[in-house]
């Protein structure tokens, strides 16, 4: 195997080679066929001036580097229902953009997050000033569904409280029984005992 041919770069047999050339061939899908013309012209190349390296002076190929998902569309232009970055534009504006034009549902999840993000606030004016007023109906079903919380928690209390006087009363009823019993056996035994039993 010839080291133009090795794409691992961590190979300890062709490093020499790369390190010398300072290139590291990289794996690609298509397969090139080496060409005849070429092959000649390097051999002849190589018996005119033995001993020099002749190894192809190309640079490494320099990998682009990524943009931002931002930078490539806006957030209507973005189709993937799952996509993290434009997420909060697409559950603020209430739908998921379609490619002609439709408006796609938001997940039952988004949707909850929708709901949570208008009961925080409500934006006001445009981009340049950021005023906030809460929004009165939901701070109202909010308060609403804390107050009935509280009602079904005060219930809950009134009658573990009640259970808990019943048990104290049988306590006391259990008590009283026992030393009842305790005082008949004393007795008892004071009779048997003066019987010489």
């Amino acid at each position: 195997m010839n080291w133009t041919d090795c794409t691992d770069d961590r190979c300890q047999i062709h490093l020499g080679e790369k390190q010398g050339s300072g290139w590291y061939p990289q794996f690609t899908q298509r397969l090139r066929k080496p060409s005849v013309a070429h092959d000649h012209d390097w051999r002849q190349e190589m018996e005119a001036n033995p001993g020099e390296d002749w190894a192809p002076q190309q640079q490494p190929r320099q990998r682009r580097a990524r943009r931002a998902h931002g930078n490539l569309a806006s957030w209507e232009h973005c189709f993937n229902d799952n996509c993290k970055e434009p997420r909060w534009e697409k559950v603020d504006a209430g739908y998921y953009p379609r490619q002609v034009g439709e408006k796609g549902t938001l997940s039952k999840n988004d949707r909850r997050e929708q709901k949570k993000r208008k009961v925080v606030r409500t934006q006001l004016g445009g981009e340049g000033s950021e005023k906030t007023i809460p929004d009165v109906e939901a701070m109202k079903r909010q308060i609403s569904d804390l107050r009935s919380q509280v009602d079904r928690a005060a219930q809950i209390i009134v009658a573990k409280d009640n259970d808990l006087e019943r048990l104290d009363k049988e306590k006391e009823k259990l008590q009283q029984a026992y030393n009842r019993t305790k005082q008949r056996m004393r007795q008892i035994g004071g009779m048997l005992w003066k019987e010489g039993v």
